[in-house]
């Protein structure tokens, strides 16, 4: 069956042939606008995402390391108190043997950065 109204059948933008240019420059800006934003947009947004989880990661892991470290003094306190000379609830030799930790900690550190750099 014929197209009743040939004239009116409408020619693919895509086709070079079209006289509407109207069409095919808007379906080109809108072409160039869309890659643009896929290149910039993109890589924003998937590096604040990555901003958002490493900072939540960075504030759960500081939480849980206070956390730790008063679980560990008190845990330190808590057997002191069998040690002879040292009273129930005395914090004092808590205190000393982290602070003793500590030191070797950093002491060994120190070591290693100063062993990296004479080599």
């Amino acid at each position: 069956m014929a197209d009743p109204e040939p004239r009116l059948r409408r020619i693919p933008v895509s086709d070079p042939r079209s006289d509407d240019w109207p069409a095919r420059a808007a379906g080109a800006i809108e072409r160039y606008v869309g890659s643009v934003r896929d290149k910039t947009t993109g890589p924003v947004i998937s590096l604040s995402r990555y901003v958002v989880y490493l900072s939540t990661m960075a504030l759960i892991g500081l939480v849980a390391g206070v956390l730790a470290l008063i679980l560990l003094v008190r845990l330190l306190v808590a057997l002191t108190g069998y040690v002879p000379g040292v009273d129930d609830g005395e914090s004092w030799l808590a205190y000393l043997l982290l602070g003793g930790i500590f030191l070797l900690f950093g002491l060994f550190l120190w070591r290693k950065k100063e062993g990296g750099q004479r080599a």
